[in-house]
């Protein structure tokens, strides 16, 4: 057993910056180390853990299963020492400096963004915020403290991460309006033959081998036409004006996007559920009031928003 009243816990900061860079030098840099100083500190932890921890390769410093087991607790203990040394009883926005970062995917940067930039702006002028998108390493930057919040229509599997569901967004069908076979003024319906005889551009898989439309449909499945597929909701609207194709996209998207593109709209054909979407963020922030602050906001701006 390892006598903790033995252990530096400036290792265990060594140890979170090579599991994010992956390199010794890029590490060294990233707390403030020189290289030799992380070289040694890397010989410790190896000597405290028992294990080799990271094996050098030509892709740089690979972590061993060891490493990778100790890896998500070692995170969280250290996001809860952060949050605890940088707690403040109180948040004034009207006085605050403090930049924000939020990942969110295009929906939520399209439809949700510049009111909350507004509200942060006109709450306080050293208030900020940034946004990313979402990557391979989102959930373990979050757990870091890197993030400050998530906003996505999935909510990660993790007990080091707190989540609450701040909306819920309807599909619906997008057509050009000069569409030569469909129209909505009948009271926006769409029949599943009809659906089903377009043809229609899909967005990439990303949860769970599922797109959003896939996550509501459940064990429903259509066998649609595939005519093209985009990266994003927003570059659906203008495939979609240019052709005959369909798209499927978030009801609010659509709005954002109406007067910009000659399109119609229609309900999904068949019921389907409305995606959840989803505020997530690190066990370690859950009783920062600035985090507590930013979070109330959020949740102000996605209750603000119409839906058709």
């Amino acid at each position: 057993m390892i006598n903790l009243r033995s252990v530096d816990l400036n290792l265990l900061a060594s140890f979170d910056a090579l599991m994010i860079e992956g390199n010794l030098t890029r590490a060294a840099d990233r707390i403030g180390l020189s290289q030799p100083a992380m070289s040694a500190a890397l010989q410790r932890l190896r000597l405290t853990f028992r294990d080799e921890l990271f094996a050098r390769t030509r892709q740089g410093m690979v972590p061993t299963p060891r490493a990778i087991a100790i890896y998500p607790p070692i995170c969280e203990a250290l996001s809860l020492i952060r949050s605890t040394l940088v707690a403040d009883e109180t948040f004034d926005p009207e006085r605050a400096q403090r930049n924000f970062t939020v990942v969110v995917d295009n929906y939520f940067e399209s439809v949700a963004l510049g009111p909350l930039i507004a509200l942060l702006k006109r709450s306080g002028a050293g208030l900020s915020l940034e946004t990313k998108g979402l990557e391979k390493d989102t959930i373990s930057r979050l757990q870091r403290m890197d993030i400050d919040l998530l906003v996505d229509y999935v909510r990660p599997d993790s007990d080091a991460l707190q989540a609450e569901q701040v909306g819920a967004e309807k599909l619906i069908v997008i057509a050009r309006r000069a569409h030569p076979r469909l129209d909505a003024m009948s009271k926006h319906r769409l029949s599943l033959d009809q659906y089903l005889s377009e043809e229609h551009v899909f967005l990439p898989v990303r949860s769970r081998e599922r797109s959003q439309l896939e996550q509501v449909l459940g064990s429903q499945t259509f066998p649609r036409k595939k005519a093209a597929q985009v990266q994003h909701f927003s570059s659906m609207l203008p495939v979609v004006a240019a052709s005959d194709f369909l798209a499927v996209l978030p009801a609010r998207l659509y709005q954002v996007y109406e007067k910009a593109f000659d399109l119609q709209w229609f309900e999904f054909p068949t019921d389907i559920p409305a995606i959840p979407v989803w505020m997530v963020w690190a066990n370690g922030l859950q009783n920062d009031s600035a985090h507590r602050w930013l979070r109330s906001t959020v949740k102000d701006v996605s209750a603000g928003l119409v839906e058709i």
